[in-house]
């Protein structure tokens, strides 16, 4: 019997190293969270993160003559694609990044082109 208990032991042992079961020393459970919209890494005024299927922040106010950067922190392709056609970023990639300057007061909303069923939406304000 103890080499059956030993194979069964070596499995429980598996199970736990396979799950993180035990690894954790603190009471929070990290596991169970859901994702969220990313905060802003970079605290430029007029950079948008795009990351986890989110712009952020989703709404960016800027003043007229305002460079605004797309920066793609996730490993998915996006753009930032005006609703109403002003501006396009085209296909941004991981790691990369787009930019258009807002010369013209007004709100501006935009979406991802392949992300905006997924609620991949901002706007820009420039006063």
């Amino acid at each position: 019997m103890r080499p059956i208990l030993s194979v069964l032991g070596l499995v429980g042992l598996g199970m736990m190293v396979l799950t993180g079961a035990g690894c954790r020393s603190d009471s929070s459970n990290s596991y169970a969270t859901s994702p969220t919209a990313p905060s802003p890494t970079n605290s430029s005024p007029g950079t948008v993160q795009m990351a986890g299927m989110a712009f952020a922040p989703a709404t960016i106010t800027v003043s007229a003559g305002t460079t605004v950067t797309w920066r793609n922190d996730d490993g998915y392709v996006h753009t930032a694609t005006s609703d109403t056609g002003v501006w396009d970023t085209g296909n941004v990639d991981g790691g990369g990044s787009a930019s258009f300057k807002f010369n013209s007061p007004g709100t501006f909303p935009y979406h991802c082109t392949f992300h905006a069923s997924m609620g991949m939406k901002g706007t820009v304000i420039v006063k």
